[in-house]
């Protein structure tokens, strides 16, 4: 395979890594924005927002207190938020408890399905305790409040005792939720939590009848097929793609395949999709980066492996650099976090880290030898000679001669050139070769030119 092809490989293949996770968030908020419709004129309404995991974070908050917003002003039956989350992250906790307080419709916060092992930890441990109905799975767990939001602590402490003295009178149970995970059946026992349920349709069913204290007034909900509908909402694409951006792994991911990128455009000619992606892709983990705790020398670590491992591929070293780099790549993204909760599991540490050796140590020099042409020639060799353009010249780019490709650079007075055109060599500087456009003066020339092309294809 040549050069550019590889390249291109390359390029698509490193794209195809950043546009997975956007097409899947894309086609899940899809799939949850098929079943929202028009309610009917005669049915109150059950407002229901599912969230598959992931910290309670600003894009969460957002999306709560906007179906908060409608359900009130559409005089809603009930508002259910289903979750499971390890806590929350650079959240204003207290937006959403008065979100809560000023709701005149009931909201349920259910802490499940069962057999999924669902938590509720710190920020979302508190919300569950300020809902209106707390609902949980059999093997649910709820706590520890602390602490209840991993990057900041600007949560004041009378708010939480607030919550916490309206929602559990048994000052034993309160402690424990403030330090430890507590199982369901202990937070059902002492009548913290409403119900237990398995789903949501259990739990729809099993609240028919409930009467709920909403602070204003007592409200008895009434959940029947026939007098309610049942609307889901979903995050949308870009509240799901900022959501996925306080994802501790995704955000690590997304960093180094952005910076991968980008050290792959500095080995090749000109700035191609692989750098736009590169920068698109890096930004959006340099935003996370803002949102969640991370150790910020490990994060150096890791971006000085990922140089090391450039520095090793543009030497041909492959020795103690390559060592160097693979150290300090590896204890960077051991440590990249600073709190256990968000620590990267070793699997992923070990597979990432196995993956960039490989990509700059093998791939990325292949793709250089391929550029440097054939062993026994040199660029020297080559003024005079006739070639074909391979890849676009901007001014650099690939041109194809005397059977190889070589790395060029184009001096003639239009701007790009593009392939398929005729060229000719009259210099080079360093690496390479210097062209202009092909005199067609010389027969030998111009056959040169046209078995360069027959080569070619």
């Amino acid at each position: 395979m040549s050069a550019p092809a590889v390249r291109r490989a390359l390029s698509l293949a490193l794209l195809a890594a950043f546009l997975a996770s956007v097409l899947a968030a894309f086609a899940s908020s899809a799939a949850l924005a098929q079943d929202e419709g028009e309610s009917g004129d005669d049915l109150r309404m059950v407002e229901i927002l599912p969230l598959r995991g992931g910290f309670i974070d600003p894009p969460v908050t957002a999306q709560i207190r906007d179906v908060v917003d409608t359900a009130v002003e559409g005089s809603a039956e009930l508002v259910v938020l289903q979750y499971s989350s390890a806590g929350g992250v650079s959240v204003d906790v207290d937006d959403v408890l008065d979100h809560f307080a000023a709701s005149t419709v009931p909201i349920a916060v259910f802490v499940g399905p069962l057999g999924t092992g669902a938590e509720a930890a710190g920020a979302a441990a508190l919300l569950w305790l300020a809902a209106d109905v707390r609902a949980v799975a059999a093997d649910a767990t709820v706590g520890p409040l602390d602490p209840i939001d991993l990057a900041t602590d600007d949560v004041p402490a009378e708010r939480i005792e607030e919550v916490l003295d309206a929602a559990v009178p048994d000052e034993e149970l309160a402690q424990r939720l403030r330090s430890e995970a507590v199982d369901a059946e202990d937070l059902v026992d002492a009548g913290v939590a409403t119900l237990g349920a398995q789903g949501l349709e259990p739990l729809l069913v099993e609240l028919d009848g409930v009467v709920v204290d909403t602070g204003a007034a007592e409200q008895q909900l009434r959940i029947r097929p026939a007098e309610v509908e049942v609307r889901f909402h979903s995050l949308g694409l870009l509240r799901r793609v900022l959501h996925a951006a306080t994802t501790a792994p995704f955000i690590y991911l997304l960093l180094v395949v952005g910076l991968g990128m980008l050290l792959f455009e500095v080995f090749q000619p000109g700035f191609g999709v692989a750098g736009l992606a590169g920068v698109i892709t890096a930004a959006i983990g340099a935003f996370g980066l803002t949102v969640l705790p991370v150790t910020w020398w490990a994060v150096s670590l890791v971006v000085l492996g990922l140089l090391l491992y450039a520095l090793d591929t543009a030497i041909a070293g492959f020795g103690p650099v390559t060592v160097a780099a693979t150290a300090s790549f590896a204890v960077g993204s051991v440590a990249f976090y600073d709190h256990e909760a968000l620590a990267l599991p070793w699997w992923l540490v070990a597979a990432t880290t196995l993956t960039v050796l490989v990509f700059f140590v093998f791939v990325m020099t292949t793709v250089l030898r391929a550029q440097a042409g054939p062993e026994g020639v040199s660029v020297d060799d080559l003024v005079g000679r006739p070639g074909i353009v391979r890849s676009v010249l901007n001014p650099e780019g690939h041109v194809y001669i005397d059977g190889a490709l070589w790395r060029a650079r184009w001096t003639g007075e239009s701007r790009r050139v593009k392939v398929g055109t005729p060229v000719q060599v009259h210099g080079v500087d360093g690496p390479l070769v210097l062209v202009e456009p092909f005199d067609g003066g010389a027969d030998g020339a111009r056959e040169g030119v046209e078995g360069d092309t027959a080569r070619a294809e």
